[in-house]
């Protein structure tokens, strides 16, 4: 072999391994990739149409195990939720407002372990409900797994940031 095929060999194999790091979904990434999906899929501008806010909701509780533990710390309320009643939540409360913007920060995960995953952060509410503004921040707990390839939230905790 000359030097110039080396070079050739060198840099193809740099550029496969820097395209497999980037293009292959690495746990973490895939579970920071539903979140984004969390973000993006429960926002909601003034402009849209009901059948798109339906279609968001679906996909939204498409990203839930069925069942899913859900528990909201601050009016003590737990349950064990379907993904159906999971999608009738999302619209119910999306149709409460005009428009809202859902981000998370400070995402932290805690443990990624045989296909299940345990994480916490914040969840922060913004918009305009039916007249008022909205401003919401609530300490967000997360449990997931691996389900047919595929990270799904098994258990939703949320605590009012206030009451820590």
């Amino acid at each position: 072999m000359n030097g110039r095929t080396i070079v050739v060999a060198v840099v193809v194999a740099f550029v496969a391994a820097v395209a497999a790091y980037r293009f292959w979904p690495g746990d973490e990434r895939a579970i920071r990739g539903q979140l984004a999906l969390v973000e993006e899929m429960g926002s909601k501008d003034e402009a849209e149409q009901p059948m798109d806010g339906l279609v968001r909701a679906a996909q939204l509780a498409a990203l839930f195990d069925d069942p899913c533990q859900l528990t909201v710390e601050s009016t003590r309320h737990a349950g064990s939720f379907s993904r159906k009643q999971i999608q009738d939540r999302i619209v119910l409360v999306r149709t409460s407002f005009a428009r809202v913007r859902v981000s998370l920060h400070d995402i932290v995960i805690d443990r990624i372990d045989n296909g299940t995953a345990a994480l916490h952060g914040t969840l922060r509410l913004s918009g305009q409900g039916t007249g008022d503004p909205v401003a919401d921040v609530q300490e967000v707990r997360v449990e997931m797994a691996r389900i047919d390839g595929q990270w799904l939230f098994t258990a939703v905790t949320l605590v009012e940031v206030l009451e820590r």
